[in-house]
């Protein structure tokens, strides 16, 4: 059977592998090698071999079918602790399993549904705030009107008046995200952190010491700079909102149907004790970030190719103004399949993580390729996003690869903007809903055109972000009529 020594390695070593490369163009070093490798190939981190699956078949074999052989690198757990803590993201095996259960029925497609009053009250504000002729920065717009509505349904709280600080907080930290990825730092952290692991029994006085570096190993090394004092402010910022949302619930109380109560309530089926503040911050914290984050920028580069396309912009206003009514319902978002279109088609081009990564528990077999236990394996959606064999002319920006006819034709493991398999984003119909309901009511509202025709790219070291603010000049629809 082959191994991994007969996996093609990429060109252009040095004496760190492709680590320097890969910290500077991430996300453009895979679609070098889905050029030069095609289905499979491997970059070195050092001399550590990470395998890249750059055909959908592989994907889905490694994400779906052998998902029980994988689970998260132990560096990523590590690059996200910060944020996240040990929720819903980080977590593995049965803690993962009875998180996901407690919240999967607020995510339930019926569930969704019922949110789509709250998500259009939100809109329905902020757009109130556009101004005829406003030159608008439309990644300021949607991180404050999707973090408006991921407060208010997830926690009940209000968040406009502080999304500016609540936002720049977080930018500080998906920076340090992007600072971490194949660092030195993050690299001798996680393999400290796996030599510690190795004893499997321990005396409980040397079970506590190793709990406790391994702890330490998981939080940013406290540098003396002006980016790491960015970040420990940024996650103070964050995690005091949240801590207030906790407390002035507990205080409270109440029955309210988001996630705050239902964690605050849920008990452990074990031993029936509740979580502590630090449990429910972790899942707060990451269904709150996740919650906005990734559909703001999305929806961003919504309008970046509505306003410089102008068949897809008369397509995507016809289909709107075939609504009945002023704001729309999550019944009728749903209908609005050239709408979703855009938002998919977005997702493709810049989906939210442009790579997934896995380390095998076990020795598996994948692509006919024997991985033994602690290999490192890639998916790198946003290469597989642009295979021009599923997706013909990938830099075209077209809606109508999302029909139903379209989609029914595409291979499994060819689009996954929200990942696959049993750890798919839970949020990813949320997020669908409230892209659809956000668009609509802005087409119904609103025209608008860039202010510039020069093109933007995204950021390849900031979850794939525009490399710089997306400019538009509104204007109301009854001035412009």
């Amino acid at each position: 059977m082959k191994t991994v020594a007969d996996i093609p390695i990429l060109s252009g070593q040095t004496f760190s592998g492709h680590a320097t490369e890969f910290r500077t163009t991430q996300a453009a070093i895979f679609l070098r090698l889905a050029r030069e490798l095609g289905d499979l190939g491997q970059i070195r981190f050092f001399k550590f071999p990470l395998v890249v699956l750059c055909a959908p078949e592989l994907a889905h074999e490694a994400l779906v079918e052998k998902q029980k052989s994988f689970e998260k690198s132990l560096a990523t757990k590590m690059m996200f602790y910060p944020f996240a803590g040990r929720g819903l993201f980080t977590s593995e095996g049965e803690p993962w399993r009875k998180q996901r259960k407690l919240m999967a029925p607020l995510f339930h497609p019926r569930a969704i549904e019922g949110y789509a009053p709250m998500m259009n009250d939100v809109i329905t504000r902020c757009l109130d705030d556009w101004k005829d002729g406003q030159i608008l920065d439309a990644g300021r717009e949607m991180t404050r009107i999707t973090m408006g509505i991921a407060a208010k349904v997830l926690f009940d709280a209000d968040t406009l008046d502080e999304s500016d600080e609540i936002s720049a907080a977080i930018r500080a930290m998906f920076n340090y995200l992007g600072e971490q990825t194949a660092s030195v730092s993050i690299f001798v952290r996680a393999n400290l952190a796996q030599l510690l692991l190795l004893p499997e029994h321990l005396p409980a006085p040397l079970e506590r010491a190793r709990e406790a570096m391994i702890e330490a190993l998981h939080r940013p090394v406290p540098l003396p700079t002006a980016e790491r004092r960015k970040l420990f402010a940024a996650i103070r910022t964050v995690d005091d909102r949240i801590q207030r949302m906790i407390t002035d619930r507990r205080q409270k109380g109440g029955d309210r149907p988001d996630l705050l109560s239902r964690l605050l309530a849920a008990r452990d089926e074990d031993d029936g004790s509740f979580m502590n503040d630090r449990q429910v911050r972790d899942e707060a914290m990451t269904l709150f970030i996740a919650g906005h984050e990734t559909t703001a920028t999305s929806t961003t580069w919504c309008l970046y190719f509505l306003a410089r396309h102008p068949e897809v912009y008369r397509r995507w206003k016809q289909e709107v103004s075939g609504l009945s009514g002023k704001i729309p319902t999550a019944e009728e978002a749903s209908r609005l399949e050239y709408t979703r279109g855009v938002f998919r088609e977005a997702l493709r081009f810049y989906p939210p993580a442009f790579a997934i990564d896995r380390v095998a528990i076990e020795d598996v077999e994948v692509g006919g390729y024997h991985l033994p236990k602690m290999t490192s394996i890639i998916v790198p959606i946003h290469a597989l996003h642009r295979r021009a064999s599923i997706f013909p002319d990938p830099e075209r920006f077209d809606p109508t690869r999302f029909s139903a006819e379209n989609e029914a034709k595409r291979p499994r493991g060819a689009y996954m903007p929200f990942g696959a398999g049993p750890r798919v984003c839970i949020g990813a119909t949320f997020a669908t809903l409230e892209a659809e309901l956000l668009l609509a009511q802005i087409a119904q509202r609103f025209d608008f055109e860039p202010v510039s025709d020069a093109p933007i790219g995204p950021d390849y070291t900031a979850v794939l972000r525009p490399e710089r603010p997306v400019l538009l000049r509104v204007r109301a629809r009854r001035a412009a009529n």
